[in-house]
């Protein structure tokens, strides 16, 4: 019987959940990256049952012609505490991968470091952070963190701590972000250590004025602005401001015209403030100084007019979207197949240089072979 495992970490869960050693572990994600991360974490803590990685997950499954279970609520629910021994593997796996232990003072020199960027992550449920954590820290699933980094490390060459209550979970995803080439560490304490993080507010964005619903229709009116909608593409085919052009912010060149061109004024059109303001400072240095943005509720809510477009953007210009991806668990396998084969390809287009930092075998224990 499948379980999705929730329990405080991954070496007792083991034998919590299969607590006779010749018992098959399978583990499982919806295709591949996940589940072996899982599969080899139970065997590198010491984990003595047979621990296999299902392969190509949920998807490889519906290839093969097997059903699926859809829209479970099936977990496991019971409360394991960490044990010391548990504590103790995790240490032997961040110490096979380099992963430091650092004090408070030391993981404060990390922060405190003008020249180099540190991310702090609490990587315990989203349940758990919700239910108190480092002020400043952010949440990341252990499994998402080192399955799409690129999502939550934004920095090259950038530091990573890592945090837990436990000291079970955090060393182990520090030590798969070590052999992925992050300069990682756990901190004594964790979400308890007494660290003092910058706070959002010393990284402001320039400021960028807003037009509220009650005064958008009339400014609209009266400047008569390029309007530029910056949602996802899908979005934006699905609802977008009348006579508005879409844009992604590396594009923005390709759908702006320059400055003198008739155009007095632009609205950008979002609901994310933080991606206006990014948008905004592009175009101060293309040469706009009048700019605006209000959010697409805003515009709703002024009654103004929608469209939308079934073919625009054009799916070559709609590069925040992979097609095959969106509905590859949805019955359509041509879609997986698809996924599939892009994903066991990735390795292929990354450059020598790129898979150096690469260390694998970190990760292995001396007496598994795998």
């Amino acid at each position: 019987m499948p379980y999705r495992c929730r329990t405080a970490n991954w070496r007792y869960a083991g034998v919590h959940l299969a607590p006779d050693v010749r018992t098959t572990i399978v583990v499982h994600c919806a295709g591949r990256t996940r589940s072996i991360i899982g599969a080899q974490m139970l065997r590198s803590l010491g984990v003595l049952n047979p621990v296999f990685a299902l392969e190509n997950g949920t998807q490889g499954w519906a290839l093969a012609g097997l059903p699926l279970v859809r829209g479970s609520t099936q977990r496991d629910t019971a409360s394991v505490a960490a044990h010391a021994d548990d504590q103790a593997a995790a240490a032997r796996v961040a110490e096979r991968a380099g992963v430091p232990l650092l004090d408070v003072r030391q993981a404060q020199d990390w922060l405190d470091d003008a020249q180099r960027t540190s991310f702090v992550f609490d990587i315990r449920s989203a349940e758990e952070f919700a239910a108190g954590t480092l002020a400043g820290a952010r949440h990341a699933a252990g499994g998402q963190l080192l399955q799409a980094t690129d999502q939550y490390i934004g920095v090259r060459r950038s530091r990573v701590l890592v945090l837990d209550d436990e000291a079970v979970r955090a060393p182990v995803v520090a030590a798969g972000l070590r052999c992925l080439g992050f300069e990682t560490a756990v901190v004594d304490g964790g979400i308890h250590a007494a660290l003092r993080l910058r706070s959002a507010s010393a990284f402001k964005l320039p400021a960028l004025p807003e037009l509220l619903p009650a005064q958008l229709a009339a400014w609209v009116a009266r400047q008569a602005p390029l309007l530029l909608d910056l949602q996802p593409s899908m979005a934006f085919r699905r609802q977008h401001a009348a006579g508005a052009r879409w844009a992604l912010r590396p594009r923005l060149h390709r759908v702006v015209p320059a400055p003198g061109s008739g155009v007095r004024a632009i609205l950008l059109l979002t609901s994310d403030a933080a991606l206006a303001q990014l948008a905004a400072i592009d175009l101060r240095e293309a040469g706009w100084s009048d700019l605006h943005w209000a959010s697409i509720e805003s515009w709703l809510a002024a009654g103004l007019p929608m469209a939308s477009t079934a073919g625009v953007p054009a799916d070559a210009d709609a590069i925040d979207y992979l097609f095959f991806v969106h509905d590859r668990h949805e019955g359509n396998l041509d879609a997986a197949r698809r996924y599939l084969a892009w994903e066991t390809g990735l390795i292929a287009q990354c450059a020598p240089d790129e898979l150096a930092v690469f260390t694998p075998d970190e990760l292995r224990p001396a007496h598994i072979h795998i």
